[in-house]
């Protein structure tokens, strides 16, 4: 079952009524009213604009709108309940069943979180398949995100790994976690797991991404992909080598990576600057990620792709 951190819908405008124009922002030309919107960040971020212009109502919500439920994450089991949840605030009123069976996702952050040690999972940026077509950056303080370099959304992908206890102390949650029934129960919920969360920004990443033929919301929550695993194995070279090197050449590897503080970007770069640009790269990359697999403990990486198959 997919789950998500983050949904934007778009559905028709119809389908927000009673309009409490106090809270919400008027936007207007003359006497016409183009939009309203409403924006709140703590204690969960909800963004709701009824554009009257282009009988459109777009919602955009996260996760903690499940409050102390919120490591189950939104799901197709949840999700009627996110929408009762913002009609319970009196704000608006959104026309539940209507919008459970006409709107469309328009982007999401499909999450999942693994029962492993943060530091342990982000060895895994040493393993990238293509240095040119993937980059690791840091996230926050001890996280990395792992992205493409394309340049268009239509082709990025962006793959964030963190500590979500570490990101949930943030100054910024403090509200949040003050409003939890138990704050300390889903704390430990969530202790030493590490959270894969990729973000997707486009309709057509959706529908390739979650196999489906349209961004219809039950079409996106009822979908069987497992989105995170296919970036995850683009992203990834999984090395199956495990016997240990006995011979000169794998000792003058050694050497190379090991003058490299055993980053493989920086292997990479160096054979690149003394290779003629006709020959193969991956090729003459394959043997450093071969040696690269036996000197590191592989088993952490191959559960790491295990623990992503898995579902709830």
């Amino acid at each position: 079952m997919l789950k998500f951190d983050k949904l934007k819908i778009v559905t028709g405008v119809n389908q927000i009524s009673n309009i409490d124009t106090n809270i919400f922002l008027t936007q207007s030309k003359g006497e016409k009213v183009l939009y309203y919107k409403y924006h709140q960040t703590t204690p969960f971020s909800l963004i709701i604009q009824a554009d009257v212009n282009k009988d459109e109502l777009s919602i955009e919500f996260t996760g903690k709108i499940l409050m102390d439920d919120y490591p189950n994450l939104i799901n197709q089991t949840n999700i009627k309940r996110c929408f009762e949840t913002i009609n319970a605030m009196r704000i608006c009123r959104l026309d539940v069943d209507g919008i459970l069976e006409c709107a469309e996702v328009v982007k999401c952050d499909v999450t999942q979180d693994v029962h492993l040690p943060l530091q342990e999972v982000t060895q895994i940026k040493q393993h990238l398949t293509n240095f040119d077509k993937w980059g690791s950056t840091k996230y926050e303080r001890d996280g990395i995100v792992i992205a493409n370099k394309a340049k268009t959304p239509k082709y990025k992908k962006r793959l964030s790994i963190y500590d979500k206890t570490k990101e949930l102390d943030k100054a910024a949650n403090k509200e949040f976690l003050r409003l939890l029934r138990d704050q300390q129960a889903l704390l430990d919920k969530l202790r030493d797991k590490t959270r894969f969360e990729l973000n997707i920004v486009t309709k057509e990443q959706i529908r390739n991404l979650l196999n489906i033929q349209d961004c219809k919301l039950i079409s996106v929550l009822y979908s069987d992909a497992n989105p995170i695993l296919t970036v995850f194995d683009e992203a990834i070279n999984l090395n199956e080598v495990t016997v240990n090197h006995t011979n000169k050449k794998d000792y003058m590897m050694e050497l190379v990576i090991r003058d490299c503080g055993y980053d493989l970007e920086k292997v990479e770069a160096k054979i690149r600057s003394l290779t003629p640009k006709t020959t193969s790269i991956k090729r003459e990359m394959q043997p450093f990620r071969e040696l690269y697999g036996r000197m590191q403990n592989n088993c952490v990486q191959k559960s790491v792709r295990d623990l992503l198959i898995q579902k709830d």
